[in-house]
């Protein structure tokens, strides 16, 4: 054979290789159906057969880190060609809400939705506690729970709501209410409109007239995504549609919601969403009954996928929406957008910090959700303050640990690891603070899934999240709490929160969603409620609860309000009047149904008002009532009065 001849099948043969070594690897279908443990015949099996035209797919997203399979990412691209599917973004173009998907699509392979469970609206269930209370808020349940969101009512403290994913249940949004400051909960769902099969991402908040809201994402099939809105007039007990607040897109995710509370604002009870439309990131406001058409607040400055957004009022009513950029292979952002004119219309995004990480990191923790890069934000303003904080999960930025290539994934050996970040504004938000790490401990563990609260009648702020310390593994995590009285300047000791520690690393977990992509927390006037995705004792993920009392050193007023008096001047209500107290910013006013108590608190008076009426009482009973000044903490207990409910 001619030498010539020889070199030509030798390059023939090579290149073949080549091209051959070259072909993504796709899993065969017996290979897809194993991995779900889909069941044979089922319509799932048809719906993930008829997904494999994966010419459509990236050659690389054949081996990429996004935990979405392959047949679900064609059935989006089939429904979505229009998305950016870019592989410089670390999300890939694919919205969060799939793994939701993939979880209610494994769990209800009937492909039809699920039943209301027959505890909806259930009566308060009883404390589950010890010394330092940690809350069950959940109830027992074999159907995972996560990404839970919280509330104070402001107004009246006794009332709380909180909400949770249920996609392997009814796939119906969890909601949990309180009447009696958290000492007991019961459980509802939100119904399900006729179009959507599930929900996903709750979140609540309440409005001065005592109306509770909850935000969810409504799924529709497996490729489209609306907000959906919904209200209830009694606590949280039952829950009724009101509105969809995207209008008509219909890839949103991720999304959250607020409420002006201020008594000073001059948008008070105007309800905000944001969220991400694909790449962009989205604004609305619900004002006087209707929301606005959605404002795009992100723009050039935003090269990746805005997810993981949150958006807070301070107390003249200036609107922050905050998010990170994904931002491809370049450093990511952390940025602010502001609104005077109550959300309609925005500011120039504002850069807060730059990340080391993009989009979501590996811990050990959690290794197949991955921990999610998301802003949580708050705002403070007085005559003399003006303070913008944000607090965010990343990697360290020490050697080793300053890129996405460094993350520590599952090496529990690894020198890379995670941290809560924060960075404060103290004009308003228009310039920003270095960034510093709120705990930046020497061992080799991980922090991620932060919340921010900021305490609107004391202006402390707190965070908390989840931390692997003491745990050599890094898969074990207990909830940790910081908080500071100096506006974001030091802060105090991480004191742990949850009594006994979680593990979504092990046998059991749900690894699809493991923690999920959040946690959340409220706090008014020294009383903080963190909530959490929990499986102590390896038990189904739960959502559990604790009440905190963390409140400066302060002198309170220096006496309870005197000439105190109760009448009944109209059927089912008693009108408590007081006399005013120099210093006290606000009233605290509680109700007993015996002399001497227990007594409940049933009112938050702001000052200079020195009168309140107490309604929905019943015709002919006694009622008994002290009133407690407040200026960051409490007085003494003023003289009990009582009087008996006029009948009509």
């Amino acid at each position: 054979m001619r030498a010539s001849s020889l070199t030509f099948i030798l390059g023939l043969a090579a290149a073949v290789a080549a091209g051959a070594q070259s072909q993504p690897s796709w899993p065969t279908i017996e290979r897809q159906l194993a991995s779900d443990r889909v069941v044979v015949g089922s319509a799932l099996q048809g719906l993930i057969a008829a997904n494999q035209d994966f010419g459509l797919l990236r050659p690389e997203e054949a081996g990429d880190k996004i935990p979405v399979p392959l047949w679900l990412r064609v059935l989006w691209r089939k429904a979505h060609p229009e998305g950016n599917y870019s592989g410089a973004d670390p999300t890939g173009g694919y919205p969060l809400a799939l793994r939701e998907i993939h979880e209610w699509l494994l769990s209800h392979q009937d492909l039809l939705p699920g039943l209301p469970r027959l505890e909806s609206a259930a009566a308060p269930t009883s404390r589950v506690g010890i010394s330092r209370p940690n809350l069950r808020i959940s109830g027992p349940s074999s159907d995972p729970r996560s990404e839970a969101d919280i509330r104070l009512f402001y107004s009246n403290r006794s009332k709380i709501i909180a909400a949770s994913n249920n996609i392997g249940g009814s796939g119906a949004q969890s909601q949990f209410w309180s009447t009696n400051g958290g000492a007991t909960w019961g459980r509802s769902e939100l119904p399900l409109l006729a179009e959507d099969d599930f929900h996903t991402d709750p979140a609540v908040d309440w409005t001065s007239d005592g109306t509770a809201w909850s935000l969810t994402i409504g799924v529709i099939g497996s490729d489209t995504l609306r907000l959906r809105l919904y209200k209830s007039v009694d606590g949280g007990a039952t829950w009724s549609f009101d509105s969809t607040p995207s209008g008509d897109q219909s890839v949103t995710d991720k999304s959250l919601l607020w409420v002006d509370h201020s008594v000073s604002s001059p948008y008070r009870d105007s309800l905000y969403a944001i969220w991400h439309n694909d790449a962009p990131v989205f604004i609305a406001r619900r004002r006087n009954g209707a929301w606005g058409a959605p404002v795009r607040v992100s723009g050039g400055e935003t090269t990746g996928t805005g997810i993981g957004g949150d958006i807070k009022t301070n107390s003249a009513g200036v609107v922050f929406g905050f998010w990170p950029d994904t931002a491809g292979d370049a450093s990511g952002k952390i940025f602010v957008a502001r609104s005077t004119n109550g959300g309609d219309s925005f500011t120039k995004p504002v850069a807060v910090a730059s990340t080391y990480d993009t989009y979501d990191i590996g811990v050990p923790a959690q290794n197949d959700r991955r921990a999610l890069i998301y802003v949580s934000g708050g705002a403070y303003e007085t005559a003399t303050k003006n303070l913008v904080y944000a607090a965010w999960t990343d990697l360290s930025g020490a050697t080793g640990c300053t890129s996405p290539q460094n993350e520590p994934g599952g090496r529990a050996a690894s020198v890379c690891k995670t941290r809560v970040w924060f960075a404060r504004s103290t004009d308003g938000g228009v310039t920003w603070g270095a960034k510093k790490m709120l705990n930046d401990q020497a061992g080799k563990n991980d922090q991620f899934n932060q919340a921010l609260a900021v305490d609107e009648a004391t202006g402390a702020v707190a965070v908390i999240y989840y931390d692997t310390v003491n745990d050599a593994k890094r898969k074990k995590t207990n909830v940790w709490y910081q908080s500071s009285f100096d506006d974001g300047a030091s802060w105090s000791a991480p004191f742990k929160v949850t009594t006994a520690s979680s593990n979504e690393a092990s046998g059991g977990a749900d690894f699809g969603n493991q923690y999920g992509d959040y946690n959340s927390l409220s706090g008014y006037a020294g009383t903080f409620f963190p909530v959490w995705t929990d499986r102590r004792a390896g038990k189904s993920e739960e959502i559990w609860t604790a009440a905190l009392a963390d409140v400066p050193s302060c002198k309170p007023p220096a006496a309870p309000p005197g000439g105190v008096s109760a009448t009944s001047p109209n059927p089912g209500r008693i009108r408590v009047d007081w006399q005013a107290v120099a210093g006290a910013t606000e009233y605290h006013l509680y109700r007993g149904t015996r002399s001497s108590g227990p007594y409940q608190q049933v009112a938050v008076v702001a000052a200079p008002a020195v009168a309140r009426v107490d309604i929905g009482l019943t015709p002919g009973a006694r009622y008994y009532y002290v009133v407690r000044s407040f200026a960051g903490c409490e007085s003494a207990s003023s003289a009990q009065v009582s009087a008996v409910v006029k009948a009509p």
